[in-house]
This record gives structure tokens, C-alpha cells and sequence, in this order.
């Protein structure tokens, strides 16, 4: 008589029996390309006594400009950035978020841009790489494979609360942080930060989408503005939509507009559903963020498509 781990025995005999010989993950071809894009970050503090170093990745994402975490060039008075063969150039920072832990840094430092995908279009059980230099070895960019875990993560770090964030299982650790995150495609969809930590096992990563808004904004303007519309809204579903008693399970319920805000402004009021900006629904505030920056750089107001009361209005 078979019993049920004899059945397992057997279906892993079986999957190893017919699994072609020269089957195997790899991925030495996508990091090599990818690494060509990353390089070490070093930075100096100066006070009275000493001047203390601080390492992390940053990468390559236009001509001159490189993206890397907030946190690893907070408190620096001196930037540079180093590749593995030794090529230095001193880096300035251009633009920097630091509720996003995302800044850009500008050196005349020769790396091809790393193609940036959307952490919009990830998926849970998706293969990523996480590529930086961990504990500052220098010497050439280390690579960590995972899946992301989750997509839209929000988390508290210190006094900074962080939202839409990747959860991935790829280790990150310190000097990681500033590196890109890629897809199987080679794409960067998050710039790795170290600073949230806490919990074993798991890593996270910015959006890269916030990069892209960034270097938009300093095309179009010459600096980087965080889009902000003054509201608090919570995303809708079945359970908070029958709380409030509202007949849809979709889009942003606006729970508090602040006073003299752009919201206020344009119109929207307590209670309002966001369906839509600009014709595209809006699921997260992650997606409102974008649809507002994305009207900010092209000069123009966004249009909301809202539920109030039962009617659909457009503001």
C-alpha cells in the first residue's frame, strides 16, 4: 500500500527524472548588464573632531544622474561616487525626498542608464534582484534573488511613515540601501532601503516610479516639488464601503480635507469618492500621487472624476 509521502517521494523523483539536464536559473548575464548601471556611494560628514564615512549604492538612471536612497546621503557634506574599477567623481544632490527615502545625485561619472519598469505592474511570486554594496565592499556589486513578497506596503520607520512599498524576500543589508531592485526584464521597479528595518527576512524597496516623477520634474523645472493635494483618503473595499454605507467597493474615500489646500480649491469635500484622474481609475494613493504629479509636470490641473451623494461629478 502507497501511502501519501510515498506519493510525494514519487512526484519529486519524477519531476527530477524529466527535468532536462541542461535546465538552470541564470541569472550571471542579467547582473552583469544591470551592474554596469550601479556604483558605491561614499559619503563624509565633517564636525569638529573628525570626519566620519558613510557607504551605499546608488544607480545610473540618465546621463549623469543617479538615484539612490534618501537616508544614505541625509547628512552629507561630501558625496562621491566610485565604480568597481576605480573611476571617482565627486556627486551633488539635485533632488531629494525624504518621506520617500529617494534622492538623485549628479556626478560626471560615465554608466549606462538602468532601464526603469513601474512598480505598478509587479505581482506577488514575481523574481527580483536586489544589486548594491552590502557593508561596503566596493570591490564589485553583490546580488540577491527573491520574489516580491507584496506590493504596496505601508510601514513605519522612526517618525516617517512609508506607503506603497515592495516587500521582497531578496536580502537587503547596510550599503545595499540606494541600489536598484530588478525584474527578470532587467528593469529597475524599486530603489532598496535598508532603513526599514525590523523584520527578519524581509526587504524593501521604494517605488521607482517616484525616480521617474523626480527626474521629470527637474527636466521640466530645473527642481524637484512634491506634488501634494492636501486631503486624506483611505481605499476603498466591501468591508470599509458597508461601514460607510457607500454602493461601491472601488476607489478613495476623501476622510479629511485640510483648509486652504489645492483640494479645497479644486472643490472636493469630505465624504467624496475618487473614482477617477484623468480618466484612469484610481485604486491606491499610491496611483493618486502619480496622476497628480503627472498633471503637475505638464502645467495643467487634473481632472477628478468623484461619486457624491450618489451622482458622478467631474472637478
Amino acid at each position: 500500500m502507497t501511502n501519501l509521502s510515498d506519493i510525494g517521494v514519487i512526484s519529486l523523483v519524477y519531476i527530477f527524472l524529466n527535468t532536462p539536464p541542461d535546465f538552470q536559473m541564470d541569472l550571471s548575464g542579467l547582473v552583469e548588464r544591470a551592474s554596469r548601471s550601479v556604483v558605491g556611494v561614499i559619503t563624509r560628514q565633517l564636525d569638529l573632531f573628525q570626519g566620519d564615512f558613510g557607504f551605499g549604492t546608488a544607480f545610473a538612471v540618465d546621463s549623469g544622474v543617479f538615484a539612490t536612497a534618501f537616508h544614505v546621503v541625509a547628512s552629507a557634506e561630501e558625496v562621491a561616487l566610485v565604480t568597481p574599477e576605480g573611476d571617482k567623481a565627486r556627486g551633488q544632490v539635485i533632488a531629494a525626498d525624504a518621506a520617500e527615502d529617494v534622492a538623485l545625485i549628479y556626478a560626471e561619472l560615465k554608466a549606462p542608464p538602468l532601464p526603469m519598469g513601474s512598480a505598478l505592474k509587479l505581482k506577488v511570486g514575481q523574481g527580483v534582484v536586489a544589486i548594491g554594496y552590502p557593508l561596503a565592499l566596493l570591490d564589485k556589486p553583490t546580488a540577491t534573488f527573491g520574489i516580491v513578497s507584496a506590493v504596496g506596503r505601508t510601514l513605519r520607520a522612526g517618525d516617517r511613515v512609508f506607503e506603497f512599498l515592495i516587500q521582497t524576500d531578496a536580502a537587503i543589508n547596510p550599503g545595499n540601501s540606494g541600489g536598484p531592485l530588478i525584474n527578470m526584464e532587467g528593469e529597475a521597479v524599486g530603489v532598496n532601503s535598508a532603513i526599514i528595518a525590523g523584520a527578519q527576512g524581509l526587504g524593501f524597496a521604494v517605488p521607482i516610479d517616484i525616480v521617474k516623477i523626480m527626474l521629470e520634474m527637474i527636466r521640466k523645472y530645473g527642481r524637484y516639488v512634491r506634488p501634494a493635494l492636501g486631503i486624506y483618503v483611505t481605499a476603498l473595499n466591501k468591508a470599509v464601503a458597508s461601514i460607510y454605507g457607500i454602493p461601491l467597493d472601488r476607489g478613495l474615500l476623501v476622510v479629511e480635507v485640510l483648509p486652504g489646500s489645492p483640494a479645497e480649491d479644486l472643490g472636493l469635500e469630505r465624504g467624496d469618492v475618487i473614482l477617477k484622474v484623468d480618466g484612469r481609475a484610481v485604486t491606491n494613493v499610491f496611483e493618486l500621487r502619480l496622476r497628480v504629479a503627472e498633471a503637475v509636470i505638464s502645467q495643467r490641473r487634473p481632472v477628478f472624476e468623484i461619486w457624491r451623494r450618489g451622482r458622478v461629478l467631474e472637478l
